[in-house]
């Protein structure tokens, strides 16, 4: 009977840990920095894309598909 008490109670902590941690958000910047490269420098600086310019431009088809 110990046993099966062991092995509920682990799981069971086991669990409430789990959803703990789920649940929590956590920033990028509370993350450990391990020295020189582990978080690439993309991920530190986000620049937001320029406005008025776009990203990419899209040609009609010039052929007759619709027509």
């Amino acid at each position: 009977m110990k046993v099966r008490f062991f092995v509920t109670g682990t799981a069971a902590l086991l669990a409430v840990w789990l959803v703990a941690t789920f649940l929590n958000d956590v920033p990028v910047d509370r993350y450990p920095q391990f020295g020189r490269g582990s978080v690439p420098v993309s991920a530190k600086k986000v620049t937001p894309p320029q406005e008025g310019k776009p990203m990419a431009a899209v040609e009609p088809d010039k052929g007759d598909a619709f027509e």
